[in-house]
């Protein structure tokens, strides 16, 4: 009886999807042509089990000529089926996606998040939910427009997840300050991000002119970093910064160390104690002369202002996690301006390169 069931549904299984591939094998078919395959179709997803369905439902959502009562069936098979129409289906429910958006399971909603097109109020309710699965979805969507809120909220999470850091600064459409996702950030675009905020620092004026930091606290790190108690150094930091532990802890552990020079000017510490720092930070930046070199560049031509602004950033303290989505061109730079800027910098290193050659102290 069994094998006998089992021998149906097999043949049940070839048919559906011998005809499946023959209807969207073309299309422009007549009425007739239409209703007799609506007929024939939905017959054989009645009387077969939602796995066999599942294994046509994508092509048939993705077909045009797809009597819209094939597609209704999936929606009420739930399941996969369900998943697969969500996802593909040309027209479904606006009200069903946004209700499944905000409440379905996190895979309905993934589904859901990557469909071509979608309405505000879904993208809403997907960049408010917490599953990564659904964020990472919605994120690498890149035929969907992302508004300032959706923005907002995946950036929120993003500062303590960098895959959905990354997806989103793969972004091409993502026209706001990413300070936040510094971290997940590649050489170039942390020098284009550094850039940007040197630039509003001037026009915003957040932050005061550079002074020396706390003494005490410049002598403590260095004392701490000589004796190699990395953990200290953090709670010493954090504490500096009014910031999580655990965010301050990714800056020390930060491979590239552009995030760690930038906390250092933001705590008003020189060159020279910076360099010490970065030589005993135990990361093998501290090993590579070019890129001592260039963490002092970054150093000694960044402003205190636009350091704080990006350390606050990748912390999530102070007022620019209370601030609307600032949008600058963060990714247009001239070559021209580029090229000026590295000449500038070479120029203001030379000196201290020199010396960072020869000197005994560093």
């Amino acid at each position: 009886m069994l094998s006998g069931e089992r021998e149906r549904q097999g043949a049940i299984r070839e048919l559906l999807q011998r005809i499946v591939e023959q209807f969207v094998a073309r299309e422009g078919r007549g009425q007739t042509d239409l209703r007799q395959f609506e007929r024939l179709a939905g017959d054989l997803i009645d009387v077969t089990d939602s796995e066999i369905v599942a294994t046509v439902a994508e092509s048939l959502c993705r077909h045009p000529d797809t009597p819209p009562a094939l597609i209704r069936r999936f929606f009420d098979r739930g399941g996969d089926c369900a998943r697969i129409a969500f996802e593909f289906a040309p027209s479904p429910p606006v009200a069903d996606i946004i209700a499944k958006a905000a409440h379905g399971s996190a895979e309905l909603a993934a589904a859901i998040a990557r469909r071509s097109e979608l309405p505000r109020e879904a993208i809403g309710a997907l960049a408010a939910r917490d599953e990564g699965v659904v964020l990472y979805a919605l994120a690498a969507n890149r035929r969907i427009h992302l508004d300032a809120g959706a923005l907002r909220a995946l950036m929120h999470v993003a500062r303590d997840d960098q895959q959905l850091a990354r997806l989103l600064l793969n972004r091409e459409d993502l026209d706001v300050d990413p300070e936040s996702l510094f971290l997940a950030a590649t050489r170039d675009e942390r020098r284009r991000i550094v850039s940007a905020a040197c630039r509003s620092a001037f026009v915003d004026r957040i932050g005061d002119s550079w002074s020396p930091g706390d003494e005490q606290l410049v002598g403590r790190l260095e004392a701490l970093a000589a004796r190699e108690e990395r953990d200290a150094m953090i709670s010493l930091v954090a504490d500096a910064l009014d910031a999580r532990k655990s965010r301050v802890r990714k800056i020390f552990l930060d491979e590239g160390g552009e995030a760690l020079a930038l906390t250092y000017v933001a705590l008003g510490i020189d060159l020279p104690t910076a360099t010490r720092l970065f030589l005993a930070s135990g990361k093998a930046f501290a090993l590579d002369v070019n890129r001592v070199r260039a963490l002092r560049a970054l150093v000694s031509s960044t402003s205190r202002r636009a350091a704080t602004r990006i350390v606050a950033a990748i912390n999530g303290v102070g007022r620019f996690d209370r601030e609307p989505i600032r949008r600058v061109a963060w990714r247009e730079e001239s070559s021209a301006q580029a090229g000026a800027r590295r000449r500038g910098a070479a120029d203001r290193l030379a000196p201290g390169v020199h010396r960072l050659a020869n000197s005994d102290k560093v």
